[in-house]
């Protein structure tokens, strides 16, 4: 008898179990949302309307003090030339100084030139045209700056000053594009798009020069010859790309 009911007690704390047992098993377990995640890339273009440049200036003379004293003529002139064009001194700056000592190496070993000094400088010009080109002003700025003996073209870059719209329109092309493909694989897969879920930047919003032009070093003619109409510099200016790239996962029914 005592068997009896005790099979009957395992019997029915089995029964009591079972619904605990299948809300813990697949019936009760919550299915997770579907979604899809996509890249989304925009890209806008503009012409520069500034640019940025970069010389060195540099002198070898038996001592240091000599040299000195030459780069900071060539500097003087440099400056009085951009003060000329317009160039504020905000926009000048000098990016390195240095001196040292200069050899010849050959075949009896080392033999001592001089002392060297150089100074870099960078200044911006703003306000170039927007015909595509360089304005008349950044022409005239090199043809003057080739006058000074020894002087030396190290970089230039074109950019766009405020860049604020063009990256609110890259933004928006990008997540456009990102929800006509999530929309097309919804589609495919007998879905639809109900909402963003999460928006990511990938790398965050850059603008970058489409090509580059009249970049690199390059160095200036040595002699202080006068430029004619037809021998100007010639800069074009190309233009600027700036793209966003932003990752998006979209919840689909």
């Amino acid at each position: 008898m005592k068997k009896s009911i005790a099979k009957l007690c395992v019997a029915l704390l089995a029964i009591a179990a079972a619904p605990v047992l299948l809300g813990c098993g697949t019936m009760g377990r919550r299915v997770p949302p579907s979604t899809v995640a996509v890249s989304g890339f925009g890209v806008v273009r503009a012409q520069p309307d500034t640019v940025r440049m970069d010389i060195l200036l540099r002198y070898t003379a038996a001592t240091t003090r000599r040299a000195q004293e030459e780069v900071n003529g060539m500097v003087r002139q440099a400056m009085e030339i951009l003060q000329d064009a317009g160039v504020e001194d905000r926009n000048i700056a000098t990016m390195m100084l240095r001196f040292s000592p200069e050899y010849d190496w050959g075949q009896q070993g080392r033999r001592f030139l001089g002392q060297r000094a150089e100074q870099a400088i960078s200044f911006t010009i703003d306000d170039i045209d927007s015909g595509g080109r360089a304005s008349g002003n950044v022409s005239d700025i090199i043809d003057r700056l080739i006058g000074i003996n020894g002087i030396e073209l190290q970089g230039m870059h074109f950019s766009v000053r405020n860049t604020a719209e063009l990256h609110y329109r890259a933004r928006e092309l990008a997540y456009r594009d990102a929800l006509e493909k999530a929309r097309q694989y919804a589609g495919l897969s007998g879905q639809r798009i109900v909402r963003a879920i999460t928006v990511a930047e990938e790398g965050g919003v850059m603008a970058v020069p489409r090509q580059t032009r009249a970049a690199g070093q390059v160095m200036f003619a040595a002699d202080a010859m006068p430029v004619a109409a037809e021998a100007a510099t010639m800069l074009p200016a190309g233009e600027v790309e700036i793209f966003a790239r932003i990752l998006v996962e979209f919840l689909v029914r």
